[in-house]
């Protein structure tokens, strides 16, 4: 659990998938400031959205340029489904959704909390991941998003998938 690459909080799938889309665009190789100014952002508010495609396998970057790697590329070729297929393998090697797949799997069910539980047992997380709801509100963003795990909004858990 603790070699795994984590995820910014404040990214969405969004995010990520309008940063590939865009570097796409530019013919799969573009100055991240370029990118900043396209969309009148501050560079380091892109980074996050930069690091999470990177963790995912998307995106490298070069000499301050963004390239789509092979996978990225694969990527924003194919249909909206197949999108989620990619980036629910992704999310297996990233926490804190390694984790979370871990507890489905062993568990059945979880909730925020028990897997905040789990990741503050490990320094990196502690400092990363200081807040049960922050992490609530990423898993229900990435998680429902790919269709990996069902949610019950009533007790507040995530279920394994059948």
């Amino acid at each position: 659990m603790g070699s795994s690459p984590t995820l910014h909080p404040s990214v969405t799938p969004g995010m990520v998938i309008g940063l590939l889309n865009m570097v796409a665009g530019y013919g799969g190789r573009i100055d991240l400031a370029r990118i900043a100014i396209e969309l009148q952002e501050d560079v380091d508010d892109l980074l996050p959205v930069v690091d999470v495609a990177e963790a995912l396998g998307f995106l490298r970057v070069e000499n301050g340029d963004a390239i789509l790697t092979e996978l990225g590329k694969k990527f924003v070729k194919c249909d909206p489904s197949r999108r989620k297929l990619m980036l629910r393998e992704a999310l297996r090697k990233i926490e804190p959704f390694a984790t979370a797949f871990k507890l489905a799997k062993s568990r059945g069910e979880f909730s925020a909390e028990e897997l905040f539980e789990e990741l503050s047992k490990v320094k990196k997380f502690r400092e990363e991941y200081s807040d049960p709801e922050q992490i609530h509100s990423m898993l229900l963003e990435w998680l429902l998003y790919t269709e990996s795990i069902r949610y019950n909004g009533e007790d507040k858990t995530f279920i394994k998938k059948r």
